[in-house]
């Protein structure tokens, strides 16, 4: 049941991701791989069955495949529900920012992202969030894409 959950949310966040761009010339693409720790080394297995505790890591994928240079290029996806952000794992391929959002992608900061919230004494404080409530990654990209040009972002998560 938690894998059929986790693949409909995959495929729910693929498709909206993605149509987002249809009408552009950017495309993209999503792959979900399963990390596995073998004598020490990383192995990247094809997500298809995951249990509690596992690592996902989502690599994104876009390319500008039109004639003219794509400015201010930012790519939004929703952390799928079932698993939970890995702090410090998204990767911005040293081309932009990287940005987080814990109210369901209405606004974005940088890491770490900060809460308010009261203290024991009802006092109002301000606190950084955790991991479990980021909800969307946000990535811009650095000056332009050119045609043909490629950038791939990265980050992982852990199955709930």
């Amino acid at each position: 049941m938690r894998r059929a959950v986790f693949f409909s949310a995959l495929v729910a966040v693929m498709i909206a991701s993605l149509a987002a761009l249809a009408a552009d010339p950017i495309t993209g693409t999503i792959e979900a791989r399963k990390v596995v720790v073998d004598k020490g080394a990383e192995q990247f297995l094809p997500a298809n069955e995951v249990h509690p505790q596992d690592v996902i890591e989502y690599r994104l994928t876009y390319a500008n495949h039109g004639a003219e240079v794509v400015h201010n290029v930012s790519i939004t996806d929703p952390v799928p529900a079932g698993v939970q952000y890995v702090e410090k794992t998204a990767k911005n391929a040293g081309k932009g920012s990287v940005e987080f959002s814990i109210d369901s992608g209405k606004t974005f900061h940088a890491w770490p992202v900060k809460v308010a919230k009261k203290n024991a004494a009802g006092k109002d404080i301000t606190v950084d969030a955790t991991p479990d409530m980021i909800t969307h990654i946000r990535w811009t990209v650095n000056g332009d894409l050119k045609p043909k040009g490629e950038v791939t972002f990265a980050y992982r998560a852990k199955v709930k």
